[in-house]
C-alpha cells in the first residue's frame, strides 16, 4: 500500500538526478534556473531571434565526451539511444512549428540545433519484469513502479544561428517516474518496453519536451515565422541506423 501511495504522490513527476558531466555547450553564462514539468533544469532563450527563424537543422545527438556509459552497452545500443532522443526532438520541434531537416543538405544556411546526452542509468531488467507484472494487476496506461532500478538520462542542448550566436539552450536531467509505461510490454514497443533501456527511451521524449516548451513559451512574445515539417521525416534517425545495420 506504501508503495502505491508513493506512486500516486510522484505519477506526474519526474525525480531529479544529476550527472557531473562537462558541458559542451557553447556558452553556459546566459542560463537560469527554471522548472520544466517538474524537472529542474538550468536554461535560456532569445524569444525574438527564435521567433525569426522557421528552419532547423537537427544532426544526430551526440554523447558527452565526459560522459560515462556502462561498459555493457554496445556501441550499437548507444547508437540506438542517440536516434531515439533525436527522433523525440525532432518529433516535438515540428509540433512547434519548424521546418527540420535531419540532413545536413543546406543547413550551413539555416540555425542548428545541437545536443548531448550526458548521462544515464540503466534500468534494473528484473525490477522492470516485476512492475510489468504489477502493470497487469492494476491496467492503465501508467503502472506503479518498484522504487529500485529505475534508469535515468541526462542530456543538454542548445539552437546556434548559422553565425553561430546561441539563442536557446537548457540543461536537463532527470530519472523515470515511479509511476510510469516502464516495464509494459505492447504491440507498438515490443520487448525494448522493459529493456535496461526502457526508461532512458520513455525519458528521451521528456526532454524533448522540456526543451521544446522553452523555445515555445519564448516565442509566444513575438510575431514568429513557422515552417513544416513533411510526415516521415523525423523517421530518419532510427531508420537510417537499420539501413546501416542491413549494409
Amino acid at each position: 500500500m506504501r508503495l502505491f501511495l508513493i506512486c500516486g504522490l510522484v505519477l506526474l513527476a519526474g525525480c531529479s538526478t544529476r550527472f557531473e558531466t562537462p558541458s559542451e555547450l557553447t556558452s553556459t553564462d546566459r542560463l537560469v534556473s527554471g522548472e520544466r514539468r517538474l524537472v529542474p533544469v538550468l536554461e535560456f532563450a532569445d524569444g525574438e531571434a527564435l521567433a525569426a527563424i522557421d528552419t532547423l537543422h537537427v544532426p544526430m545527438v551526440e554523447l558527452s565526451n565526459g560522459a560515462e556509459f556502462d561498459a555493457a552497452l554496445s556501441e550499437a545500443r548507444l547508437d540506438y539511444l542517440r536516434a531515439v532522443v533525436s527522433r523525440e526532438i525532432c518529433q516535438r520541434f515540428a509540433r512547434a512549428g519548424f521546418s527540420i531537416l535531419p540532413a545536413p543538405e543546406g543547413a550551413d544556411a539555416v540555425a542548428r540545433l545541437e545536443a548531448n546526452i550526458t548521462g544515464l542509468r540503466r534500468s534494473n531488467v528484473a525490477t522492470t519484469g516485476l512492475s510489468r507484472a504489477i502493470g497487469v494487476a492494476v491496467p492503465g496506461p501508467l503502472n506503479p513502479r518498484v522504487p529500485i532500478g529505475i534508469g535515468a538520462l541526462g542530456a543538454e542542448g542548445e539552437i546556434l544561428t548559422p553565425e553561430g550566436e546561441q539563442i536557446a539552450a537548457i540543461q536537463w536531467a532527470s530519472q523515470n517516474h515511479l509511476a510510469s509505461g516502464g516495464g509494459i510490454t505492447t504491440l507498438l514497443d515490443g520487448p525494448d518496453a522493459f529493456s535496461d533501456l526502457a526508461d532512458a527511451t520513455e525519458l528521451a521524449s521528456v526532454f524533448a519536451d522540456a526543451f521544446g516548451d522553452l523555445v515555445v513559451e519564448a516565442r509566444a512574445d513575438f510575431e514568429a515565422i513557422d515552417g513544416d515539417t513533411p510526415l516521415g521525416t523525423c523517421d530518419a534517425y532510427v531508420d537510417s541506423l537499420r539501413t546501416a545495420d542491413a549494409d
